[in-house]
């Protein structure tokens, strides 16, 4: 008769999912400003270092996502849903922006 209780999503692993889909919808949107603005050919060292900042703040965001994310996933009194989806999606976005950069930096020859 002693049942546990049932599970629940906790604000942890919420706050991790909604925090990664924030910053993937964000970043797309910066890239794609990044794009239309050099192909318009309205780029200016400041505008580039304020996109270059944005882009910095939002990889700091989405770690904090992946550190919610991680946070409740080991909590073993909630669901994993989002925990997982906030970690997939914050690891993801991380990755592919930084490899996006990487691709753009080799492309306009700043990189070897």
């Amino acid at each position: 008769m002693n049942e546990p209780p049932p599970r629940r999503h906790k604000g942890l692993g919420i706050a991790s999912f909604i925090i990664a889909l924030s910053v993937l919808v964000v970043t797309v949107l910066i890239f794609l400003v990044a794009g239309v603005m050099h192909n318009a050919g309205a780029s200016s060292p400041t505008a580039n270092a304020i996109i270059g900042s944005a882009i910095f703040f939002l990889w700091f965001l989405d770690l904090v996502a992946v550190g919610l994310g991680i946070a409740g996933a080991v909590d073993s009194a909630s669901k994993k849903a989002f925990p997982v989806l906030g970690i997939v999606i914050g690891s993801i976005t991380l990755v592919l922006s930084a490899a996006l950069i990487v691709i753009g930096l080799r492309m306009a020859g700043s990189l070897g």
